[in-house]
């Protein structure tokens, strides 16, 4: 396991209940104290002080922690229980309805994974995707700052010196002296260096965080979830799984002081079957994306890269264009071939490890979807449910590939540019 980096432990869900034949939808106080105190030496750096100091900032730390899903619980609960009434609904509805705007079970589970998408998206926030974000700001402020000195460096070059300059020009803001440029330049170098050493703490932050949450990543573990297009899914997926870990334990306890009250434990346990559809959903969507809409991009590229490579070579040979540059041509399009193909079988890779991982999520959702349908029959729901958390926590460790084979330079940044495009959908 050590020969494999980076390791990334996801929260799988694996139910020991009953059985059932269809999707209807594929179309604790010291751990919480202790996790506080790492959220605030993250965001602060290590917590020094007086005790008292230190105590305080841990308690603000789990104070943020418990709004933060306070709000996150309240946001989710009413879209779980708008798609609980949506499975409810399902069995009674016609396959098919040839009236307009009547229901049917195609409309109805359009709804629900509809109301699923909007569940993931709550249920993606966290301090790993806050992290994910400020990585995200201080790369665009890199590449702002780059894109700066590209310009002043083009304005220096008609820039007249200081000294040379006509009064009207000294007090034009827009006509700026080579001294000024200059300035602007290194102010420029400046706030690159310290968005580049800002990065290398964000990036252990975010490692740090993804820690909490059952991920497991080294350094090259986080390059490779921050700069491949699966990345962002990967992170998302963990975020989304170790949410509803959290929401299942709450609604747990919410099942206990109902007193176990029939309506009252159905209608819980139907949103807890509904974040069991979540997790199906989302690794799904994960693996079509990659075969049915990253892997025929990068062909895409590849097959434009072989095209030019064929006509540099045409052109070479019937003396059709400056040889050298036609030469060059190739070279370059050979890397955005190569990093196209190596680029979809690193994809490969990541959608054959959660395909494999949503072949058990199928079973376990047949199996709650049957438990679902027998919960009115039990005076024991929460101890269900208490069943299905602990196998939340009975994490399995998920070999995701790193990003080795882009260890050359040249191919990263031509692996970078490709995830741009595919993100922007370009």
């Amino acid at each position: 396991m050590r020969s494999c980096r980076p390791l990334l432990t996801l929260a799988v869900l694996v139910f020991g209940c009953c059985g059932c034949k269809e999707n209807l939808f594929r179309a604790d106080d010291a751990s919480d104290a202790s996790s506080a105190e790492a959220v605030a030496a993250t965001k602060t750096g290590p917590i020094e002080g007086t005790p008292e100091e230190v105590a305080g900032a841990v308690a603000t730390a789990a104070d943020r922690s418990q709004q933060r899903f306070g709000k996150l619980f309240e946001g989710v609960l009413p879209v779980l229980d708008q798609a609980r009434e949506r499975v409810d609904l399902h069995a009674s509805l016609p396959d098919h309805s040839r009236l307009p705007f009547k229901a049917d079970k195609q409309s109805n589970s359009a709804e629900i994974n509809e109301l699923l998408d909007q569940a993931i998206e709550i249920l993606g926030v966290s301090e790993v995707t806050d992290y994910r974000q400020r990585i995200r700001d201080a790369n665009a402020a890199i590449s702002t700052s780059y894109a700066n000195i590209a310009d002043y460096r083009r304005q220096r070059i008609s820039a007249s010196w200081a000294k040379d300059q006509s009064q009207l020009e000294k007090v034009n803001p827009f006509d700026l002296s080579k001294e000024a440029l200059d300035e602007s330049i290194a102010d420029e170098t400046t706030e690159i260096k310290t968005q580049q050493k800002r990065l290398v703490d964000l990036k252990r932050s975010f490692a740090e965080e993804l820690s909490k949450i059952g991920v497991e990543v080294d350094q090259e573990g986080v390059e490779s979830l921050l700069s491949s297009v699966s990345g962002d899914d990967i992170v998302t997926m963990a975020v989304v799984f170790d949410n509803i870990k959290h929401v299942t334990a709450q609604l747990q306890q919410l099942t206990e002081e109902s007193g176990e009250a029939l309506d009252v434990s159905k209608k819980y346990y139907g949103m807890y079957v509904v974040m069991i559809h979540v997790m199906d959903r989302i690794q799904t969507t994960f693996v079509r994306d990659i075969h049915e809409k990253h892997i025929p991009k990068l062909n895409q590229f590849a097959a434009q890269a072989e095209q030019n490579i064929d006509q540099a070579r045409v052109l070479i040979k019937i003396d059709g264009g400056d040889a050298k540059l036609l030469e060059a041509n190739i070279v370059s399009n050979q890397l955005t071939r190569k990093t196209a193909n190596l680029y979809i079988e690193y994809l490969q890779r990541n959608a054959e490890v959660i395909a494999a991982e949503n072949k058990r999520a199928q079973k376990n959702l047949a199996t709650a979807m049957n438990t679902y349908n027998t919960v009115k029959l039990s005076s024991d729901v929460a101890a269900l449910m208490n069943t299905g958390r602990r196998d939340f926590e009975a994490l399995m460790k998920l070999q995701v590939p790193a990003l080795r084979e882009f260890n050359n330079a040249a191919i990263r940044k031509e692996f970078q540019r490709m995830t741009s495009e595919l993100r922007s959908g370009g």
